[in-house]
Order: C-alpha cells, then sequence, then structure tokens
C-alpha cells in the first residue's frame, strides 16, 4: 500500500469520528421553544387560545442563583383550556422566573424578571412580552 494512500485512511479514520462528536447525540429531546405567557397581575394563563390544550407546566423561582419550583402540575397529563388553563401566583420582587409548559404536545418555556417594582421583564432569551403588570 502505497504512503499516500496510508495517509488517506487515516485521515479518515480521524474525520469520521470528529465529525460524528461535533453533530451531537442525534434524537435526545429538543429543546422547548421561547413562548410568552400571558400574565395579568398575579394571573398567568399559558394560552387565551380556548383550542389550545394544556399539558403540564411547572414554574420555578431564582434568587441569588438557588433555584426553586413554586408550583407544578406534577407529570398527569391535564389536558385543559381556556381559562381552565389559568393559574394564580404571588410574583416576588427581584426574582427570575421560569415557566416550563406543554401546550398541544409541544414544549414551551417563558423565562422573566420582576424588578423591585413588581414589573415584569420579558426581554430575556429573545422572548418579549407586552403583558406586562
Amino acid at each position: 500500500m502505497p504512503v499516500n494512500e496510508r495517509i488517506s485512511n487515516m485521515k479518515r479514520l480521524i474525520i469520521v469520528p470528529v465529525i460524528y462528536l461535533l453533530s451531537g447525540c442525534p434524537g435526545g429531546n429538543p429543546a422547548p421553544h421561547p413562548r410568552a405567557t400571558f400574565i395579568n397581575g398575579e394571573h398567568l394563563c399559558f394560552s387565551v387560545d380556548n383550542k389550545d390544550l394544556l399539558n403540564y407546566y411547572t414554574v420555578d423561582e431564582s434568587e441569588d442563583g438557588k433555584l426553586q419550583t413554586v408550583v407544578s402540575s406534577g407529570y398527569t397529563k391535564l389536558n385543559s383550556s381556556y381559562p381552565d388553563n389559568c393559574i394564580d401566583i404571588k410574583w416576588k420582587s427581584n426574582h427570575t422566573y421560569v415557566v416550563n409548559y406543554g401546550l398541544n404536545d409541544k414544549k414551551y418555556v417563558h423565562e422573566f424578571f420582576v424588578d423591585s417594582n413588581g414589573k415584569l421583564n420579558s426581554d430575556i432569551n429573545g422572548v418579549r412580552d407586552d403583558n406586562k403588570k
């Protein structure tokens, strides 16, 4: 076997695994899509379209890097629509909130910050929410 052919074969042996590693793990769960919820004061609705079905939800809050769950629907599939897909939450000032929820069997996330004046700032991660307090 000529030297050039051996080098070519070695390149293939190196390039194929590198391409596989760079492509990531196929078949994994996709990340949730950013989507704003509808918030009016302490009232949060996941959708105001009564055709949308809420599958599940979890609301987490973070302060000073400590993450804790505020409320969660658990593992049971809800299949609720507006207005039954709304919940009441007392928002705390200077906290970041992350709302993970399933709507129509798709995963969504809404992240926002409640400032010291109680105003929501949803310009996090490219999600802009005009339904501010």
